[in-house]
């Protein structure tokens, strides 16, 4: 692939560019070094870690694509290595807030620890929602998330975990509809490493998308000066 230029990768990613502003590279660590395993195998055990096109690539894509952002999704296991990458490509990276409320330790994703040039996430596509989160955590990760984040009766753990979001540093808070929409298990997007027809399947039902909600959205949105300027 350096020897076209990236040529497959540019040609994607124009593609991408087409229908979105924004494009987050999944498994970012891999540009760094990613683990290979031997076609054929069954397993993963007989593989090793090889070196990733690092800043070489990322040079590619910026002068291909120079007005289409990106964002680096550096969860799992990021090294000293992955971190310098993901610093001197320029993207941010990501805070999900669903990781943060470990009373076991401090974690890096508690909002007060944030750069301002990150990604605040309410949950991913790979995670449980808002709802479900307080649903199946343990009483001490709801009590240090409560107490943290300020939660109250009146607005709703939900929401108040919205608010926490959007109130944070970070250059961009994305949240799942199914967040806003304070669902629970039954509309979780994916369940990694599994084989389910509930996977990747839920889909919003008719008149979500009540102006109640976009009024609701629009004016926490403004609030925390989220509104894009004309």
């Amino acid at each position: 692939m350096a020897d076209t230029g990236y040529a497959w990768w540019v040609k994607r990613l124009t593609a991408a560019a087409g229908m979105y502003d924004v494009v987050r590279f999944d498994h970012f660590r891999g540009f760094e070094s990613y683990w290979s395993v031997p076609a054929g195998d069954k397993t993963a055990r007989n593989g090793h870690w090889v070196k990733g096109p690092g800043m070489d690539f990322i040079r590619a894509v910026r002068k291909a694509l120079p007005e289409l952002d990106f964002i680096a999704e550096d969860l799992g296991f990021v090294t000293p290595e992955v971190r310098q990458l993901q610093l001197d490509s320029g993207y941010p990276g990501m805070k999900v807030l669903e990781f943060a409320f470990d009373s076991r330790e401090e974690s890096d994703y508690l909002p007060h620890l944030y750069p301002v040039d990150s990604v605040c996430y309410t949950g991913t596509h790979d995670n449980v929602t808002l709802k479900q989160w307080f649903d199946e955590a343990s009483r001490q990760d709801k009590a240090y998330a409560k107490a943290y984040m300020g939660l109250n009766r009146s607005e709703g753990n939900v929401w108040g975990m919205i608010r926490g979001g959007m109130s944070s540093v970070s250059r961009l808070f994305v949240a799942q509809m199914q967040d806003y929409l304070e669902l629970g298990g039954e509309a979780r997007m994916n369940f990694p490493g599994t084989l389910s027809s509930a996977n990747w399947t839920w889909r919003a039902a008719e008149g979500f998308d009540s102006d109640k909600l976009a009024k609701k959205i629009r004016k926490m949105t403004g609030l925390y000066g989220r509104l894009k300027r004309s």
